[in-house]
């Protein structure tokens, strides 16, 4: 019965969304409680493609579509007996539509595909290949703003049509961007708000025509062509009012209003936005309004309690974030394509590169990999030195291209190199495989509740994982020192875990390395000398109840 309401309330939305041409509409905003969702996403590991840099397939030097064509079974080639996989679940493609940039994040159409990646059949192939191997298919979407070269701002700045799809003012505002930038350009003696700078001007979501061609491009990209998700770029900087240009009330009500037509659409399309700012700034997006977004604060406490080799930090973070949020609804990442990489930010350090991998992929949330981290790619900006190719064997053009790729490689393909870890049985790709495979197959490491854990020396970050529907539970210990732990105390108070003996199960190697008593109250204190934990060493202990 409820799934024949939700249709016919589908039904209902659907016609009052759209004109006799089958424009978008605008629709008023139900009420949080009143929107229905499908929640998939906490069961997938992202990991995100620059197109232009992953695999070249006809020898012009550019990645392309059907270059990650012929990567996904790299990726995950739907066979759970392979071992040459990564086992990733999810793509997220940065921007595809046409764009007179490297980057993408300026479109000039988005309604098709960059003729520098291939075409738009091509693309339809690619969601078909992925969709096979179960693979997900999110887009960078990147509708804050514009190209100057877009046709749509070509008419609004000769003053022809689309005037009002645009921010203009006849004099200058007297105020700059919140970084202190100048956010007003000069264009035809009028001036054009553009957020980021003049080559990408921003439009105007006051306006209905733009937010429902916004809308119409998100429903074409889902119905027509199969996409699951859009990574939403700028989320914060929608709409301004005034000097306000970050976070206005007036972005959070279109945000809302967004909402409500995307799931009324189709409960299962996913929408992750970029709000890069504090946790607390990030929460008002996350609460109906996006299904969820990136964690930067959280990324970066990661990085940062590795290096300093003190739990300190991340445990701080986590317990703030994990009590924030709706259950597991904000993305985790080590960083990205705006970011130095990770391998540079930890010194180029395999044990701690391995150590970020077991604490993204063991903790709450949905985890996002860049492409590369798996084998330690290098990069510090600009930005075009942390988008290198991808390092596939240590051949010429580290098996890219069969010619000069766009952008110069790393030096260190020779050594690190897809082709080269794969045939290490203790490399930091079979590492990122190995906590892929934990996650993938633990369910109290996708949907349980997380359950903080004391232990006797700060440089140990240990956690309890928790699944009450699928009663599972896991104790995952990160060591995140340089040293062997060989006297470590942990402790909890309380927690949901029922009293009794529980054995310990070492997932590396099935090994039964003790057990752990769990009072009345859900709580312990227990001593792990017997582990010897080694340096920034990770260790995923399955709790079986005797």
């Amino acid at each position: 019965m409820r799934n024949l309401i939700f249709f016919i309330f589908t039904i209902i939305l659907f016609f009052a969304c759209s004109n006799e041409s089958g424009e978008v509409m605008t629709t008023p905003t139900a009420s949080p409680e009143e929107i229905t969702t499908d929640i998939w996403w906490n069961d997938e590991v992202f990991y995100e493609i620059f197109v232009r840099s992953f695999l070249d397939s006809d020898g012009d030097g550019i990645g392309d579509i059907n270059g990650i064509i012929s990567k996904l079974d790299y990726l995950n080639d739907g066979d759970p007996e392979t071992d040459t996989d990564l086992g990733i679940t999810a793509l997220w493609l940065m921007p595809i539509f046409p764009s007179p940039s490297y980057h993408g994040y300026d479109v000039t159409d988005y309604r098709d595909i960059n003729p520098d990646y291939g075409t738009l059949e091509d693309f339809k192939n690619l969601v078909r290949q992925a969709h096979a191997r179960d693979i997900k298919i999110v887009i960078d979407f990147v509708a804050n703003h514009t190209s100057e070269l877009h046709p749509w701002f070509l008419d609004s700045s000769q003053n022809k049509s689309k005037r009002d799809w645009y921010v203009w003012k006849s004099a200058h505002p007297n105020f700059n961007g919140p970084w202190g930038q100048n956010v007003w350009h000069l264009r035809n003696s009028s001036y054009y708000y553009g957020i980021f700078w003049h080559g990408m001007p921003d439009l105007n979501f006051k306006n209905d025509e733009v937010t429902n061609e916004i809308k119409d491009v998100v429903r074409y990209w889902h119905q027509d062509i199969g996409v699951d998700g859009f990574r939403i770029d700028a989320v914060k900087h929608w709409i301004e009012e005034g000097s306000q240009q970050e976070n206005s009330e007036a972005t959070l009500a279109w945000w809302r209003d967004f909402y409500q037509y995307q799931k009324s659409m189709s409960p299962s399309i996913m929408t992750v936005g970029e709000a890069w700012t504090s946790t607390q700034n990030i929460l008002p997006y996350s609460n109906n309004r996006l299904d969820y977004c990136f964690e930067f604060d959280l990324a970066t406490s990661i990085i940062n309690s590795i290096n300093r080799e003190t739990a300190d930090e991340i445990r701080s973070k986590i317990n703030q974030v994990s009590s924030s949020y709706s259950q597991f609804q904000y993305g985790t990442f080590l960083t990205n394509h705006d970011q130095n990489r990770v391998f540079n930010q930890l010194n180029k350090n395999i044990p701690k590169a391995k150590l970020a991998a077991s604490i993204l992929l063991s903790l709450p949330g949905i985890p996002y990999l860049y492409y590369g981290e798996e084998i330690g790619m290098e990069g510090i900006k600009p930005d075009e030195d942390i988008r290198r190719p991808m390092q596939w064997d240590s051949t010429q053009n580290a098996g890219f291209s069969t010619t000069s790729p766009w952008h110069n490689l790393n030096q260190n393909y020779i050594d690190f190199n897809v082709a080269e870890q794969q045939e290490n049985s203790n490399s930091l790709w079979r590492h990122y495989q190995k906590w892929i495979n934990y996650r993938k197959t633990t369910t109290a490491l996708t949907t349980g509740d997380y359950q903080g854990v004391s232990a006797s020396t700060n440089s140990v970050f240990p956690f309890m994982r928790i699944n009450d529907e699928s009663q599972e539970s896991t104790l995952v210990i990160h060591n995140l020192s340089s040293a062997v732990q060989d006297q470590l105390t942990i402790n909890v108070a309380t927690s949901n875990l029922d009293a009794g003996t529980y054995q310990l199960t070492n997932s590396e190697n099935q090994a039964n390395v003790g057990t752990l008593t769990i009072g009345t109250s859900g709580g312990f204190v227990q001593e792990l000398d017997a582990l010897n934990i080694g340096p920034q060493e990770s260790l995923l202990l399955v709790l079986v109840k005797q």
